[in-house]
């Protein structure tokens, strides 16, 4: 999956969850709303994988 897509995935997924939140007045512990949540976490834990760590710098 390329990180663009990655990207959008994930904003659509916080765009669902404010619409179930928000728009529909739904309560964080409504099964759609933990189901969207452990979704866009999932995302998330791929993105913080793909991202390689920065190389560290050593100063004398």
């Amino acid at each position: 999956m390329t990180s663009v897509r990655l990207e959008r995935q994930i904003r659509k997924c916080v765009e669902d969850l404010n619409d179930l939140v928000c728009g529909q007045g739904l309560l964080l512990t409504d099964p759609s709303v933990v189901s969207k949540s452990m979704e866009l976490d999932r995302l998330i834990l791929r993105a913080m994988y793909k991202q390689k760590p920065a190389p560290v710098r050593r100063t004398s």
